[in-house]
């Protein structure tokens, strides 16, 4: 089963599931409050039934969602977040009027993603003070470093989180080298 097709049958259950396993955003993000501070745009790849949304939304004065699970992305819109229906690979492909973020971020999805596309796309779309946070298996970390650093991405912070079910995630900082 793809991981798309995963998502799609577990949607109706995510909310309870996660509030179940201790699954809380807003205590991966804490530790980089002071170098985030405030943005304006924020975009959350893979967000969801908002829960993310509801973070990023306490950093940014405007967030945009993408997930491309429609019963998710529903969830996510009720709670009053404008969503768009894509996949995290395809951010590079927004429209000019919507395609300048200053904080881009992955909570837990960046791992289910082809991250070479993802890459680009985010290389497309981050504003040039930008910044992009994602949760990673630890598995992932060295995979996702290496491909944002042959784009010029540079960790500005690392920590080791227990997400849920005492799962860890490895929460990366990068921003654009100058």
């Amino acid at each position: 089963m793809s991981w798309l097709a995963y998502f799609k049958r577990w949607a109706s259950k995510y909310d309870r599931e996660v509030e179940a396993y201790g699954y809380q955003p807003h205590k991966l993000l804490l530790p980089f409050r002071a170098l985030i501070g405030k943005r304006k745009r924020g975009l959350d790849v893979g967000c969801g039934t908002g829960k993310s949304l509801e973070v990023m939304a306490k950093f940014c004065e405007e967030v945009l969602g993408v997930e491309p699970v429609e019963k998710m992305a529903k969830r996510a819109e009720d709670r009053g977040f404008r969503v768009l229906r894509m996949r995290g690979e395809e951010v590079g492909k927004l429209r000019e009027k919507e395609a300048q973020f200053d904080l881009v971020s992955f909570f837990a999805s960046i791992d289910y993603m082809k991250v070479d596309e993802v890459v680009e796309g985010v290389n497309r779309i981050l504003a040039p003070d930008g910044l992009v946070f994602m949760t990673v298996e630890p598995e992932n970390e060295d995979k996702l470093k290496l491909l944002f650093g042959k784009q010029d991405f540079e960790v500005v912070k690392r920590v080791s989180r227990k997400a849920y079910e005492r799962q860890t995630y490895i929460c990366l900082l990068f921003k654009k080298q100058s």
